[in-house]
């Protein structure tokens, strides 16, 4: 899912309505420790989980299902395992979509 930026969007700001929105998960703000970009994770359990990466440049937000757990994605595979999650991930995505285009007055791309 892709959502139009704007300058409130802040990693911050969208932990905060993540979390005012959606207590029942659990947020993050994370650095990718080899290209170096910062991400939001926003997770519901180890395998269903959402990561929201901010594209200033291109003026859009990106939310892209994930597995947030390294030791289930390591374990179990990330083919085999999105396959039974993908279902769960989409509906954390399109919930944390809703909250972000509500609380900062943007739209879906």
């Amino acid at each position: 899912m892709k959502i139009t930026y704007t300058p409130e969007m802040t990693f911050e700001a969208m932990q905060d309505a993540v979390r005012s929105e959606l207590p029942e998960y659990t947020t993050e703000i994370k650095k990718n420790p080899l290209l170096g970009f910062q991400y939001l994770e926003v997770k519901k359990s180890g395998t269903v989980g959402v990561w929201v990466r901010v594209f200033e440049k291109k003026g859009r937000v990106q939310l892209m299902n994930a597995i947030p757990s390294f030791w289930a994605r390591l374990l179990f595979g990330g083919l085999l395992l999105i396959a039974f999650t993908y279902g769960a991930q989409t509906k954390v995505r399109k919930a944390t979509g809703a909250v972000f285009i509500d609380k900062f007055g943007t739209s879906e791309m």
